[in-house]
């Protein structure tokens, strides 16, 4: 009787851990910056209910404002109940799906839960990874179990309507369990048509307009790609190597292609750590503490997973080494970032969740404090604003909006709504086609503020032209100028010419006037292999050189806005350069003469050797005064 009261004393802890200890985030004293803008319009998008794939186009779906570091008094009950719904799923699956019954499991599934709280990509993946264990061992018939399928079913397709990276997973995940169904004669399609009915439901109950699905996947893809091409950024190659390493050696100890449970999983094993690779290191760079808590995770899923073949003892402690290992690195990457404050940050959560529990009081004292402490986040922004009397609706380029979001005018933000991440034609057209359409703000805050090195008129190139011909500059500040909708837009024309050059090869870049300027449009092909490759692991980045009459500047070239087109010259390196392109003065230093795209170094032919390039003289009818 006690080992049976044990045995389910264990899960039940181990789930409610994961319930309290994960169900709220923890929140920031600021909302400038680049990301915690986008925590700022994650909160915004849920609050005013904008249609995700037509109002705003982001990698985070409708259902990603339980991820937002920003506190919303209104809307923080909802949340908590929406994050405490998933959890409880969470927990219920890792329970039930793994043997986790002792102590010492326990303490090892915790200890990695106490990562979660920092790496919270990871717990996106864990229901479609428990969903298709549980699949390969279902037995036909058995309700109990079919239920278990069906409520990870709804817990993979809330991560999906949360963070893009779990749809990458989740589909094929699912895919994979059934075509397993359908090897042992299951061939009722219960668990897919679950998970597609629970993502039209939640996406529906999440405000958004079933009929704008489709535009809503196509823009979560389409980010998701440009991220992959354009979004890389180095790591140290120790912890490459180390990622591979110990993903090889998992692999290594537990594919079988016995029979069909055991192919069915390592392919899901090779997935998972695809998709794990690819959200540490493609965007995080020399932080991918994704990556190996993710590699941590699967490790102990394949240690107490009852779908996974029988292993010999030192298989076990192998797998079990490559787990610790990955813990390590993922302390070590945090520590990193945080210094010793993580270890307080963790232990304050966990008397945090305590005090919540055992002090009834302690709810309403905390939310009080969290809502002062938004309101001086807010006031804040609201005084970083560098204009006074903004006319709304408003905008701010390139991506700190949370300067629109502190200064009560009413908002009009572009649908890809922070530059850095709107390379891709797709996104950058959808840009421009809001800012010729009536929704467009009457104001925007603008200023130059390229990341990673980028040439800034590479970061959403159609909008930066959009600009130009829709609005004047209306005031200027040391670092932002104040741009206002013209009453009729500039009339463009174009005279352009073609060559194909080759890497390394210089460009020369004609000669414009004052009230001209040079638009780009240069197209590197990838070879087959490296389309393979980049699917795998991302492009290698590019660099760009360009001759100024003052010198030179290199840069890291965006091979989807280039393909889009962007503006070459003059080049918008300053605010003031940027005010002069505006006002039609562009002066001799702000011209490019030439520029070259540096090969790749490595012996692998990532791309053609010739490139597409693409020149055009631009010109408007800038004879108006400024202001009219």
């Amino acid at each position: 009787m006690k080992a049976r009261l044990f045995s389910f004393a264990v899960p039940v802890t181990g789930a409610l851990f994961v319930l309290a200890y994960l169900i709220d985030v923890v929140y920031a004293p600021s909302m400038r910056g680049l990301d915690l803008s986008w925590h700022a319009m994650l909160a915004y998008a849920h609050d005013n209910q904008l249609q995700h794939g037509s109002q705003i186009l982001f990698n985070y779906g409708p259902l990603s404002f339980i991820e937002s570091a920003i506190y919303v008094e209104s809307s923080h009950p909802e949340k908590l109940l929406y994050r405490a719904v998933y959890l409880l799923i969470l927990g219920i699956g890792c329970f039930s799906v793994l043997r986790i019954r002792s102590v010492w499991a326990l303490l090892a599934w915790c200890g990695l839960t106490l990562h979660l709280l920092m790496w919270r990509d990871v717990y996106l993946l864990l229901p479609a990874l428990l969903l298709c264990h549980h699949e390969c061992r279902r037995q036909p018939g058995h309700a109990a179990q079919l239920a278990l399928s069906i409520l990870l079913a709804f817990g993979a397709a809330f991560a999906c309507l949360v963070k893009a990276n779990a749809l990458f997973f989740t589909v094929p995940a699912i895919a994979l369990a059934s075509l397993y169904r359908f090897s042992v004669r299951d061939y009722r399609p219960i668990v897919p048509v679950c998970f597609g009915l629970s993502v039209v439901l939640l996406f529906w109950l999440s405000g958004q307009q079933v009929s704008g699905f489709a535009d809503f996947v196509r823009g979560y893809v389409d980010v998701s790609l440009a991220y992959n091409a354009d979004m890389g950024l180095p790591a140290p190659l120790a912890l490459h190597g180390a990622y591979i390493a110990g993903a090889a050696v998992l692999v290594a100890t537990t594919l079988r292609m016995t029979h069909a449970a055991s192919t069915v999983l390592s392919l899901l094993t090779l997935g998972y750590l695809l998709v794990a690779y690819k959200m540490g290191f493609v965007r995080h760079g020399a932080h991918p503490g994704n990556a190996f808590l993710a590699l941590a995770f699967v490790c102990l899923v394949q240690l107490w997973s009852p779908s996974v073949d029988r292993m010999t003892r030192n298989q076990r402690r192998v797998i079990a080494a490559v787990a610790v290992a990955a813990a390590a690195l993922v302390t070590y990457i945090t520590a990193s970032l945080y210094q010793v404050g993580f270890i307080k940050g963790y232990a304050h959560t966990v008397e945090d969740r305590v005090r919540r529990v055992v002090d009834p009081g302690y709810g309403t004292l905390l939310n009080a404090e969290l809502g002062r402490l938004q309101a001086m986040s807010v006031a804040q922004a609201r005084s970083a604003i560098p204009f006074a009397d903004i006319e709304g609706p408003m905008d701010v380029f390139p991506f700190e909006f949370s300067l629109a979001y502190a200064s009560g005018l009413p908002i009009a933000t572009r649908p890809a709504f922070q530059s850095y991440f709107a390379t891709s034609r797709y996104m950058s057209e959808r840009n421009a086609d809001f800012l010729a359409s009536p929704q467009a703000p009457r104001s925007v805050v603008f200023s130059v503020e390229p990341i990673d090195g980028r040439y800034a008129a590479q970061e959403d190139p159609l909008a930066l032209a959009a600009y130009r011909r829709q609005y004047r500059l209306d005031r200027q500040a040391p670092n932002a100028l104040l741009l206002t909708r013209r009453a009729s837009p500039l009339t463009q024309s174009e005279v352009c010419r073609t060559a194909d050059v080759e890497f390394d090869q210089p460009v020369l870049v004609p000669w414009v006037g004052p009230d001209q300027a040079v638009w780009a449009e240069i197209e590197v092909a990838s070879t087959w292999l490296g389309r393979v490759l980049g699917v795998l692991t991302g492009p290698p980045a590019l660099r760009m050189t360009m001759a100024t009459p003052t010198g030179s500047a290199d840069f890291r070239y965006l091979r989807e806005a280039g393909q889009t087109g962007f503006l070459l010259s003059p080049a918008l390196v300053s605010t003031e350069a940027a005010a002069r392109f505006f006002n039609a003065e562009s002066r001799p230093e702000d011209r490019v003469l030439g520029l070259s795209i540096q090969a790749p170094s490595g012996p692998i032919p990532w791309f053609a050797p010739q490139l597409s390039v693409r020149l055009c003289v631009l010109s408007w009818d800038s004879a108006h005064p400024t202001g009219q």
